[in-house]
C-alpha cells in the first residue's frame, strides 16, 4: 500500500506541474523530475521504504568539494552547534532539520545540492513544502505548484 502511495503521490505531481516523470525500477526506486535545469530525485527501498532520501540540484552538478551536514532533531532538543564551521548556504533550510536529516553539498562551480533523509512523504502538504522552500530559497522559484491543497 504504501508503494502504491507514493507512486500516484508523484504521478499526481508531474500531472499537475507539467512534467516529465522518469521512473526507475531496480534494487532502488528512482523517481526524478527536471524543472528549470533543477533535478529532483527521490530513491528509496522498495522494501523498507523509511531507508529514502530526496535530493535537489542543478542538472549540471558535478563531484561536491564541501559538505554540510545536520542531524534531524531528536526530542525536541537542539544539535550541539559547531562553531567553528562556516555555514555556506541560507540558513532558512535549517529549518528542514526538526523532520529530515540534511546534507548540503557544493561543488567547483558553487552549485548546490540539498539531500533530505529519510524521505517518506506521506500527503501532498509534506511533500510540497521542503521541496518548495529549497527551491525558493536557493533558486528563487517554485519548484511545485501551490493551486493545489490537500
Amino acid at each position: 500500500m504504501e508503494l502504491k502511495r507514493i507512486d500516484n503521490l508523484w504521478h499526481f505531481f508531474a500531472t499537475q506541474n507539467q512534467l516529465f516523470l522518469k521512473k526507475e525500477i531496480d534494487n532502488k526506486v528512482l523517481y526524478v523530475f527536471a524543472k528549470n535545469k533543477i533535478k529532483l530525485v527521490h530513491s528509496f527501498n522498495p522494501r523498507f521504504t523509511a531507508q529514502s532520501s530526496l535530493s535537489i540540484s542543478p542538472e549540471s552538478f558535478e563531484m561536491a568539494v564541501e559538505t554540510y551536514a545536520a542531524s534531524k532533531k531528536r526530542f525536541g532538543l537542539p544539535a550541539a552547534i559547531n562553531m567553528q564551521q562556516r555555514v555556506f548556504f541560507p540558513k532558512e533550510l535549517l529549518k528542514l532539520t526538526s523532520r529530515f536529516s540534511l546534507i548540503v553539498e557544493k561543488d567547483r562551480f558553487k552549485n548546490l545540492r540539498v539531500t533530505l533523509e529519510p524521505f517518506a512523504p506521506k500527503n501532498i502538504k509534506e511533500t510540497s513544502s521542503p521541496i518548495n522552500l529549497i527551491s525558493e530559497t536557493l533558486w528563487s522559484f517554485r519548484y511545485f505548484s501551490n493551486t493545489v491543497k490537500n
